[in-house]
């Protein structure tokens, strides 16, 4: 006896085939350095005791013209392709970054807001917390605090005493 090739048992007995095809592409690169891999493996157990392979079976009836009803079973080997592609590309752009980078600042201050909104309304220590956050200032009266260059024109500042 002779020892049968791999792709002639599967031409006999069937096989499931697996061919996985992997795109990844580096598009700054350009499309013309975006190159699949491919990977080639059986998936089906070829070393099983019953129905090894891929095969299946199916019948055809036919009738004889003088009545007799017969049926042809056959079974068919065969070699079945799975195919898998998957893929990943990327290409480098700025504008992406920047919204990315501007909706992460943003959620910083959101988070901020929202921390201190929590402290000094819902924890015990709160009046703490208040007095270090917030800083009570004190105004005199009679102080002006307008500048000047916000002033209207002919409006005198009530400091100034008017001289006789």
């Amino acid at each position: 006896l002779y020892k049968l090739s791999r792709r002639t048992v599967c031409c006999y007995q069937g096989a499931v085939m697996a061919i996985d095809i992997a795109w990844n592409c580096n598009l700054d690169d350009g499309v013309e350095a975006c190159n699949p891999e491919y990977s080639f493996r059986r998936v089906d157990n070829p070393d099983v005791g019953v129905s090894p392979g891929f095969n299946f079976r199916y019948a055809q009836y036919h009738s004889a013209p003088d009545g007799t009803k017969t049926r042809t079973l056959t079974k068919a080997y065969g070699v079945l392709f799975a195919i898998k592609i998957t893929g990943n590309a990327g290409k480098f752009s700025i504008v992406p970054l920047m919204v990315n980078l501007g909706s992460g600042l943003a959620l910083l201050g959101v988070a901020t807001i929202l921390c201190d909104f929590v402290v000094i309304h819902f924890l015990k220590r709160r009046d703490f917390y208040k007095e270090k956050k917030f800083e009570d200032v004190e105004v005199e009266d009679d102080l002006d605090l307008i500048p000047d260059r916000l002033r209207m024109p002919g409006e005198r500042d009530p400091l100034v005493q008017k001289s006789n």
